[in-house]
């Protein structure tokens, strides 16, 4: 065993193919993001056992192997490597909850990622698990929540699907689904690929509440940025989405930082404002059962915390 008295996996889902939204140096190299990941893992501290390096593919990437074979190493400041190559259905989901039944209770905690977001912060994953641990109610701790709403079903969900669970949590969850909530049999050519993904999203965070656990961020620490276009009615090119933009450093990004400059856009809905309090999980399965937000308004339309009965606290 590392430093540390516990293990953690850490599992980086990759796909080689056409993306809706990239960044330039990925069109150029469908390895951009491979290299980019390692470059990083090499670069900032860490006490990880294993990194799986996952290909969700089609068979036109097959040519991609001797390259990839080539460029992951055996093992990256202590952590064992591994490569894992599956047919692409389930997206990384997939991906994330085949590893898990694989591997299980050999790990103590997993943490999850797409290729195109990075850890820049040293020891990094020593901060994810003592984050994750100073919850008692702690089932996902991840980069950006979001709270119920109309376009979620009414689920409190990872917005962003970069963070850490435990195994004992996630055995839970496998217990009761099956597996990690995840699509059947979806490649990326399917019509419906990002709707159904968009989904999967929703219900794989919601999974955590089911099993009456809750889900965190990293509000309290650092600042974060994701990858995503204008908002509606926005008239300025939009590379990210800046969260929690009061915190002087980041913790996690997506890859258009590394272009050097980007355009972004801060957030300043209710569940991302500093003096916000995000729900418990009782509070967010109330809003579930009555099909409502997470906000109320005041007398002049502004959002506000939501007021729930005091008995489901």
């Amino acid at each position: 065993m590392k430093n540390n008295e516990f293990k953690t996996c850490y599992v980086i889902s990759f796909w080689l193919g056409d993306r809706r939204r990239t960044v330039k140096k990925n069109d150029e190299d469908r390895l951009y993001f491979l290299k980019k990941q390692i470059e990083v893992l090499q670069t900032f501290k860490h006490n990880l056992n294993k990194i799986i390096f996952n290909f969700n593919v089609e068979t036109e990437h097959y040519h991609y192997f001797p390259k990839i074979f080539d460029l992951i190493p055996k093992s990256i400041q202590g952590a064992d490597c591994e490569i894992n190559i599956r047919e692409n259905y389930g997206i990384s989901y997939g991906a994330w909850s085949d590893i898990f039944i694989k591997y299980k209770s050999k790990y103590d905690y997993y943490i999850f990622t797409e290729d195109d977001y990075f850890f820049i912060e040293n020891n990094w994953d020593d901060y994810l698990v003592n984050k994750h641990n100073s919850y008692d109610d702690c089932g996902y701790l991840c980069m950006m929540l979001r709270e119920p709403h109309s376009w979620n079903g009414y689920r409190k969900i990872a917005g962003s699907s970069v963070g850490i669970a435990s195994s004992e949590t996630l055995m839970q969850i496998y217990k009761k689904f099956g597996k990690l909530p995840s699509l059947d049999k979806t490649g990326i050519n399917n019509d419906n690929v990002y709707e159904d993904g968009h989904d999967i999203q929703n219900q794989f965070g919601f999974a955590f509440i089911e099993i009456g656990k809750n889900i965190y961020d990293v509000r309290d620490d650092y600042k974060t940025l994701f990858s995503k276009g204008e908002p509606p009615g926005f008239n300025m090119h939009i590379d990210v989405w800046l969260f929690f933009g009061w915190n002087p450093k980041y913790l996690n990004v997506s890859a258009e930082y590394f272009n050097g400059q980007f355009n972004y856009y801060d957030c300043y809905d209710l569940e991302f404002q500093k003096d916000y309090k995000p729900t418990s999980n009782s509070e967010v399965l109330y809003c579930y059962d009555k099909k409502e937000i997470y906000y109320d308004e005041d007398e002049n339309g502004m959002w506000i915390q939501k007021k729930y009965p005091e008995n489901i606290k």
